[in-house]
């Protein structure tokens, strides 16, 4: 498998359990079916499960790539927050937390905060 320095891994695991319990029934096939119907229970008890063995393969990796920069000169002179944060590469909260912060200037209109593009542009390059 080729090596993956930062991604998504598809994992199987493989667990085998023993459990022991008593149970009270009239023959052994019914004290079979009796467990059986137990087992089917989405949170069934059939006493103390003890793991024999276990093993952990990843099966498949999947290299997660940067997401490229769709930051353009071009568009609207006013950007909303989301698109904003996405222009920047960056989530919702991260760039609403810098607006609270005053670290990137905004415009309200009416109730809500706007990010031009000059101020997005001077950002990146460091002038905040």
């Amino acid at each position: 498998m080729t090596k993956v320095e930062h991604g998504r891994y598809k994992v199987v695991v493989t667990k085998v359990e023993v459990a022991e319990c008593w149970v009270r029934a009239e023959s052994e096939d019914a004290a079979l079916e009796q467990v059986r119907e137990e087992m089917r229970r989405p949170f069934a008890y059939v006493g103390r499960w003890e793991t024999k063995a276990s093993e952990v393969v990843v099966v498949e990796a999947t290299a997660i790539l940067p997401r490229p920069n769709t930051f353009a000169e071009s568009g609207p002179a006013l950007l909303g927050l989301r698109a904003a944060a996405e222009a920047l590469g960056v989530s919702y909260s991260t760039i609403y937390q810098m607006t609270r912060r005053d670290e990137i200037e905004f415009t309200w209109v009416g109730s809500r905060k706007y990010i031009s593009r000059d101020a997005l542009a001077s950002f990146v390059k460091g002038g905040a």
